[in-house]
């Protein structure tokens, strides 16, 4: 058993060390989760070259949706660290068909990974669910012969009950050998969604069951596998933090004190001065 690293910080500790290689891998989410640019990343932060079958958008699409991140895709192309092949939707069964045309492009070019961005054309050219089976079954056994580690991007429907698990539109993670998650939860304190990832299946590997706190940004993905960044509980304490200090009430009100304080040392004064020149008139003899 051979892992490969998956490229996104964080999330081969969640795995289990990374990908099985030669495995075929869901990518799963709802519509803005970050699917398209996992899988990019998943592509790119690999020394070997990556194939990614786009068929939901063009390459002059897809290359402006991920111009904000910090990949070069026009010079990684060049270098031949990224190979686009771009199907039209109508052409879609080009994918199913020609399965050894892509197969030499793999072995032609030395590719070790592939994303299929996303399963939805794939599964509406079948004119019914038992057609749709059979061809899934059918895909998955002729990508088994490329011999490359595989993601496969699929939009998912949320449970109503947030105990049981999600599932994609056309169940095509019943079929692969792994399923990763990525989706909002809600904070209703600070009213706002943040990104979360779950892997719920990886045959082979001993995986964590738990969701993850992530952040997508201009360097891509990052999982946050020990727990978010700004969390307490995870934050080591410094030296000044375990130290017990006073609380600023308390050490104004010594340094500070209040009127009636004022007022009752004026009296105490006031007292010890007449009683000290009491004693001091009584010590002198008048003269008459």
């Amino acid at each position: 058993m051979r892992l490969i690293k998956s490229g996104i910080p964080g999330l081969d500790k969640i795995l289990g060390g990374g990908f099985l290689e030669g495995s075929i891998v869901t990518l799963s989410g709802p519509t803005g989760s970050g699917k398209s640019t996992m899988a990019l990343q998943f592509i790119l932060e690999s020394e070997a070259p990556g194939l990614y079958i786009s068929i939901e958008e063009s390459k002059k699409d897809f290359f402006f949706h991920m111009s904000g991140y910090k990949w070069d895709l026009q010079e990684a192309e060049q270098n031949r660290r990224l190979i686009i092949l771009d199907y039209p939707i109508y052409e879609v069964d080009q994918v199913l068909n020609q399965y050894s045309a892509i197969q030499e492009i793999i072995q032609t070019t030395g590719v070790k990974r592939v994303v299929i961005d996303s399963i939805m054309p794939i599964a509406l050219h079948f004119p019914n669910e038992d057609e749709r089976k059979k061809g899934f079954l059918k895909l998955i056994d002729n990508m088994r012969k490329w011999g490359v580690t595989t993601l496969i991007v699929a939009q998912d429907r949320a449970s109503e009950n947030v105990k049981r698990l999600p599932y994609t539109n056309f169940e095509i993670e019943n079929y692969t050998d792994g399923w990763i998650n990525l989706y909002y939860q809600y904070d209703e304190k600070k009213e706002e969604r943040y990104r979360s990832v779950e892997v719920l299946k990886m045959k082979g590997i001993e995986h964590s069951t738990r969701n993850y706190p992530s952040q997508m940004d201009t360097n891509g993905w990052i999982v946050f596998s020990d727990g978010p960044p700004d969390s307490s509980l995870n934050k080591p304490k410094t030296i000044a933090e375990k130290t017990v200090k006073k609380t600023p009430a308390k050490a104004a009100a010594k340094k500070s004190p209040s009127k009636k304080d004022d007022r009752v040392v004026k009296e105490v004064t006031k007292k010890a001065v007449k009683k000290l020149l009491k004693r001091k008139t009584l010590g002198i003899r008048r003269r008459d």
